[in-house]
């Protein structure tokens, strides 16, 4: 087991060393997209596609003004598929950077910030409609966004240690990632994304959000974005107590899986 101050020391390195995990992430999109006439575009499209058919189905299904319920789909949509990346992807972190582990003495963080930059960049692509969306409408505010910054941050720290928990127990149990995405199918579906909370306040089972902690991660971004004004400060705090408990956990199984990482590869 690593010692707590080596933990943080190699943390603290691997913070320094920004270009490097910068340059892998970026290079990590470039691979995904390579050959591709198009490359990162169809992140767009897919999302074009993905609004162009649930968007209307869902928006008549509930009775909701399609200005107002399209960007709503579309940003939780884009928070729901960085979530997943950090939880399910990641399994495979250190993985597929076995030959740069194996080769170089770099801290074992590089290889998870160089998730978060890749997995990151894909939510940024993914805000990009909401954007011309909110122009289309004319309820674009340059405020909205400002404000979702304080969420977003928390929700990159949030991603950051599912990265962590992910990749060093996906390393040592290579089923994780498959079975986290049959359990995440299920929790999407009872996840405020594609249906606002009021629908379930009135079918009386409001439990599903209230005790769901990805729901506050996705609102206190999703809040400024659409409402133009900061969400309850509880929705703050319970994501704020996520993300001190997933760090909890995270420094728990680093601590213990650490040295040995480059054994289970």
């Amino acid at each position: 087991m690593i010692s707590r101050v080596q933990l943080y020391a190699d943390a603290l390195t691997a913070l320094k060393l920004w270009r490097v995990w910068t340059f892998l992430g970026v290079q990590d999109i470039k691979a995904r997209f390579r050959r591709s006439f198009i490359g990162p575009m169809w992140i767009l499209l897919n999302l074009g596609f993905f609004v162009g058919g649930a968007g209307f189905v869902y928006g008549v299904m509930f009775g909701q003004p399609m200005a107002d319920f399209l960007p709503f789909l579309i940003t939780g949509f884009v928070i729901w598929g960085f979530l997943l990346s950090s939880l399910v992807e990641a399994g495979t972190a250190f993985v597929v950077s076995e030959g740069y582990i194996k080769q170089f003495s770099y801290p074992k963080q590089i290889y998870l910030l160089r998730s978060l930059v890749s997995y990151s960049i894909i939510m940024l692509i993914g805000f990009i409609p909401i954007i011309f969306m909110q122009f289309a409408f004319r309820n674009f505010g340059i405020q909205n966004w400002a404000m979702a910054l304080p969420g977003a941050m928390i929700l990159l720290f949030a991603g950051l240690g599912h990265i962590v928990i992910s990749a060093y127990v996906g390393t040592k149990f290579r089923d994780l990632p498959f079975a986290l995405s049959g359990l995440l199918q299920v929790v999407f579906f009872v996840t405020p994304i594609m249906f606002p909370i009021e629908v379930l306040k009135a079918k009386g089972i409001d439990f599903v959000y209230k005790y769901n902690p990805l729901y506050y991660l996705i609102d206190i971004v999703r809040w400024p974005i659409i409402e133009g004004s900061f969400p309850p400060l509880q929705n703050y705090a319970l994501a704020i107590s996520y993300v001190l408990a997933v760090w909890f956990v995270a420094s728990a199984i680093a601590r213990r899986l650490d040295n040995r990482v480059v054994f289970l590869l």
